[in-house]
């Protein structure tokens, strides 16, 4: 008896979605553009967006040039992002903005287009191209509409950004050293240390940036060395101006002032000799 109920109800919701299918596809083909209208408002709001959208698809040509466009495009927009095609949806909240420019729902529309953006960036692990444009489209909505009730959010997606940039670049230049590429470590290092102030493993990218000095003086030529080894010495005696005796590193980097003034001193008597 429970195994013919199951069956019965799976029939009967069969049947259901037949009907409803029927009667989509003819409202498709026979529908006013009031009735698909409504219809599409309808979907809509049970975020059934895919349905939603291809009314809406049809009813921008059918309302091209009236009042009423204004919220089917609106709509149209939000159908995107309601499936996630963020890039789609970006794009039609976008040229909404730039269409609909007395529109009420331009500043919000200009705001949904940044969110996009921000959906759109990708994992540390991957190219951060897309990370920087989300900040400067967050940015740019924030520089245009300074009093926006959306500006806290804004703030809020940037630093999530900004923090996923700094991990980035933090990573980078931890590998460059790992993989024994010192001197691309260095280069890696600096920068990182100098266009992010606020960075967050600050000191320990800047004991690695000496450290890798070190080593490169150490795997270079001999006619290198002094000035490697000096370049060393001086990166350490940065840090330490910098982050004092007490830092996590300091102990690692005074031994490679002592080590590189040992090199620099053996190769003086080289010279000398």
């Amino acid at each position: 008896m429970q195994a013919f109920s199951v069956i019965r109800l799976l029939y009967i919701t069969l049947a259901i979605t037949l009907v409803s299918c029927s009667g989509y596809q003819k409202l498709l083909k026979d529908g006013t553009p009031q009735e698909k209208l409504e219809a599409a408002k309808k979907y809509y709001q049970k975020e059934d967006f895919v349905r939603s959208q291809m009314l809406l698809e049809e009813l921008l040509g059918l309302y091209y040039g009236k009042p009423e466009r204004e919220e089917i495009y609106y709509l149209y927009a939000y159908s995107y992002y309601g499936t996630s095609e963020f890039l789609l949806a970006g794009y039609h909240f976008n040229s909404f903005a730039l269409t609909y420019t007395l529109s009420p729902k331009r500043e919000e529309a200009a705001y949904m287009a940044a969110v996009c953006q921000f959906k759109k960036a990708m994992p540390i692990e991957l190219d951060q191209t897309p990370t920087q444009s989300a900040i400067s489209t967050l940015q740019t909505f924030i520089n245009q509409y300074p009093n926006s009730k959306y500006v806290s959010e804004c703030n809020d997606k940037i630093d999530i950004l900004r923090g996923r940039i700094l991990a980035k670049v933090y990573e980078n230049a931890k590998l460059y050293h790992s993989l024994g590429y010192y001197n691309s470590a260095m280069v890696a290092c600096e920068n990182a240390v100098e266009d992010y102030p606020d960075m967050v493993n600050r000191d320990e990218l800047s004991y690695l940036s000496v450290d890798a000095a070190y080593m490169y003086a150490k795997n270079s030529i001999t006619k290198r060395q002094l000035e490697r080894y000096t370049d060393a010495r001086s990166r350490a005696n940065n840090y330490l101006k910098e982050f004092g005796q007490e830092a996590e590193f300091s102990k690692e980097v005074n031994r490679i002032i002592t080590k590189s003034n040992s090199a620099i001193a053996e190769i003086n008597i080289v010279q000398e000799g």
